[in-house]
């Protein structure tokens, strides 16, 4: 059984570190977490590069890439459009991007041979590693889209591949937390591969490192000392972590931050800009806004044990689904107290 309360993953972080309330809603309250469709094609799309990625459907990955086009292969395209209408992206506006950007990340050397031909090539590593040496301790645990082991050079080229609508910038590009965090585990999990480097794909734009717009970000190799200045940090985050509080959830609101100065998507950024629940833009589209900046009712499932299983908003609940034996509560969230009264 693990020493520690809490296992640390970079979104994880990232999020208690953006916004403590929102961490405590999403990991202490288990709020529902009613992902925008960008997230539900992200979903879709590494699906498809986690399957494609076994050797086994090789000649599923060559039909692909011949004709350019998903959809050619029927196995493919029935799993998609299940994920799709399952999740609410199943309009052709959604499918056309699910199409688009899973085509993307296939065309781009998804077998690692730009870099020689690989001694393995993983995809979705898994890593849930512990430490606890008296000077460093903590536990992290997540995985890696795809990874290549080289023998040349004992190189190890870590792969991440993005749906989102910007690429990197400011901070994110010089301290951030999953080149870290994969950097780390590939150290501890694969050793000898001593030379390591990530690069983060981002399918919405063009992958040509060419292109004046290039969605491909090549990260700078972390070193060895620079890792453990990590490690030491991970042994403090552990430990605010592990005794994090409603206290702790009020004393770093993304709310009282202010704008960012360095185009990221931080500080009171993350907030939106709505006033109001269904607030709209000139445009007639909704403003954006955090989904834990209004009151909502929502449900928590519990097994037959009366253990937590899940959250579901209240308007995407269906009694009938709630398998036998299983129970369920309606639940109130009173909104970000850095907004409501």
């Amino acid at each position: 059984m693990s020493n520690f309360k809490t296992s640390l993953s970079a979104s994880r972080i990232k999020t208690a570190q953006s916004c403590s309330w929102l961490y405590w809603a999403k990991y202490h309250l288990k709020m529902p977490d009613p992902s925008n469709d960008g997230a539900k094609r992200g979903s879709i799309c590494h699906l498809i590069f986690e399957l494609l990625g076994d050797p086994k459907r090789k000649k599923h990955y060559n039909s692909i890439i011949k004709n350019e086009d998903i959809f050619y292969v029927e196995s493919i395209k029935r799993l998609v459009l299940k994920h799709a209408k399952r999740d609410g992206v199943d309009d052709e506006e959604n499918i056309n991007l699910i199409k688009e950007m899973t085509f993307n990340g296939l065309a781009y050397d998804f077998f690692g041979n730009q870099s020689g031909k690989p001694l393995k090539s993983l995809s979705e590593q898994a890593f849930d590693i512990e430490e606890d040496d008296g000077l460093v301790k903590y536990r992290i645990k997540g995985f890696i889209d795809k990874l290549f082991l080289y023998k040349n050079n004992k190189f190890a080229l870590i792969r991440d591949f993005k749906s989102s609508k910007s690429v990197f910038s400011g901070k994110e590009v010089s301290d951030n937390m999953q080149d870290l965090m994969y950097s780390l585990a590939v150290k501890k999990l694969f050793p000898e591969f001593s030379n390591r480097q990530s690069e983060f794909l981002f399918l919405k734009f063009d992958l040509n490192e060419d292109s004046k717009k290039s969605g491909i970000i090549r990260m700078k190799p972390i070193t060895d000392e620079e890792l453990f200045g990590f490690e030491l940090q991970l042994t403090e985050i552990q430990k605010y972590l592990d005794g994090f509080s409603e206290k702790d959830a009020r004393k770093n609101m993304a709310a009282y931050k202010g704008y960012p100065s360095d185009k990221s998507f931080s500080g009171k950024l993350l907030c939106g800009f709505a006033s109001k629940k269904g607030e709209l833009k000139k445009d007639g589209t909704k403003k954006w806004n955090c989904p834990m900046r209004f009151d909502f009712f929502y449900y928590h499932i519990l097994n037959k044990d009366g253990e937590f299983v899940s959250s579901i908003m209240e308007e995407d609940f269906n009694e009938n689904l709630i398998p036998e034996n299983w129970s369920y509560e309606m639940k109130y969230y009173a909104g970000c107290p850095a907004f409501s009264s």
